[in-house]
């Protein structure tokens, strides 16, 4: 969002606590894969973007914009707004009620109006702030493109903040949609993402009823949609990441009990399932963990297309971290991750050749579907006799050459995947 507004004219200063990225944007970089974001850094880097510890107080600043992740307690699975209220504090020696401030989190209905104005408020001693919930809706990978490209939601506490995210977003943007309140603007980037949640939900439901009856799931869903318009079922995968692992659960914190909360709900209890799934195929088919037996989990990043490096809120590694807790011993590889980061869960030995991270394993488990899977045409160094559990059915010619491929669509069966 920074580089974005740089790049559209504005003059912008950002404020990070975290060492690690403070270091990779000195290096003109980001901290994570974004196609084309470090040539955007290294174009407006100390020119009109800027990074420091705090905003200077020379400085005469137009608005404010919160971009902080809203984490779920461990637990009890509620949001955690610590980190948004962080954020709003640390503006305190330049904000003076004047200015606007965007709230681009994702949050649960009400809290823009219940906790982050009356913050403000407090803060600057106005009984009148100004604040728009703009939320954020990129996906990874295209975040440059999209930026520019898709609509933008804004809303206002009253008609100045509206007016003033509107003047904000025109610039970045030709298409903007006004949302009648910040809680319809809430609810918008809520449903979004639990939309796509719950409709990944159905296939993977259809896919594990489907072995219930000895059918590959895969194979049913793919021609009951051949030629067909009216169905469009999703095919099974994870459906994880920092926004749509929690969002169903951000959407339903304040939600009175009923029947659309329980719907809801169990939608993404049935892609959380899926972790489950794989854990108990692990201990089926290799059997009691050993300290001379080694499982390969390929592909950490929570989605291979568009490719990303972010772990956070990936399947694989929570699928990882249980298998570890189960006692077995781990390789990890990614296309795209960083190999310090995946090396900084402490789960196994990680790498970034895959045949390498092979070597002697008795499992091969494929977690994303990135696009260089489908190019893999053998896998030199298993171990004999070594299963493969392909979860998103890329690697087509490795069914062709092993005998030992499952899928998603035959997880709970005997036999391999086509």
């Amino acid at each position: 969002m920074a580089i974005a507004a740089a790049d559209c004219g504005f003059d912008v200063f950002g404020t990070e606590i975290n060492t690690n990225i403070k270091s990779c944007l000195s290096e003109n970089r980001a901290h994570f894969f974004e196609p084309g974001l470090d040539e955007l850094i290294c174009r407006y880097n100390n020119k009109n973007f800027h990074c420091a510890d705090n905003f200077p107080v020379d400085k005469k600043f137009d608005a404010f914009i919160i971009t902080v992740g809203t984490p779920l307690k461990s637990e009890s699975k509620v949001p955690n707004f610590d980190a948004i209220t962080a954020a709003i504090k640390s503006i305190s020696e330049v904000y003076d009620g004047s200015q606007l401030i965007i709230l681009r989190s994702t949050v649960s209905v009400g809290t823009t109006r219940n906790v982050v104005i009356p913050l403000l408020a407090k803060m600057c001693g106005k009984s009148e702030v100004f604040v728009s919930m703009c939320p954020e809706r990129t996906i990874e990978g295209k975040a440059i493109e999209e930026l520019k490209n898709l609509p933008q939601i804004i809303s206002g506490n009253n008609l100045t903040a509206l007016k003033m995210a509107e003047k904000i977003f025109l610039q970045i943007t030709d298409n903007v949609i006004k949302a009648d309140s910040l809680e319809e603007a809430e609810l918008i980037k809520l449903y979004c993402n639990t939309y796509r949640d719950m409709n990944f939900s159905i296939g993977n439901a259809f896919c594990l009823a489907s072995q219930t009856f000895g059918v590959n799931g895969i194979n049913v869903i793919n021609r009951a949609n051949e030629g067909y318009k009216r169905a469009g079922i999703a095919l099974p995968g994870f459906v994880a990441g920092p926004c749509l692992e929690k969002d169903a659960y951000i959407l339903t914190n304040n939600m009175v009990d009923c029947l659309s909360k329980e719907f809801i709900l169990n939608a993404r209890q049935v892609n959380e399932s899926l972790e489950d799934e794989v854990v108990e195929w692990v201990k089926k088919r290799v059997g009691v963990p050993s300290e001379n037996i080694f499982i390969t989990l390929s592909g950490m990043a929570f989605k291979g297309r568009p490719e990303t490096s972010d772990l956070r809120g990936s399947s694989s590694v929570n699928i990882a971290r249980k298998l570890n807790n189960l006692g077995y011993k781990l390789k990890l590889h990614d296309f795209v991750a960083n190999v310090a980061e995946m090396e900084n869960l402490k789960l196994g030995k990680s790498y970034s050749d895959l045949n390498i991270a092979c070597e002697n394993s008795v499992a091969l488990i494929v977690l994303n579907n990135h696009r260089n899977y489908l190019e893999i045409e053998t896998i030199e160094n298993l171990a004999e006799n070594a299963v493969i559990l392909d979860t998103w059915n890329v690697c087509n010619k490795l069914h062709e050459k092993y005998f030992n491929v499952y899928t998603l669509g035959n997880i709970n069966l005997g036999g391999v995947a086509n």
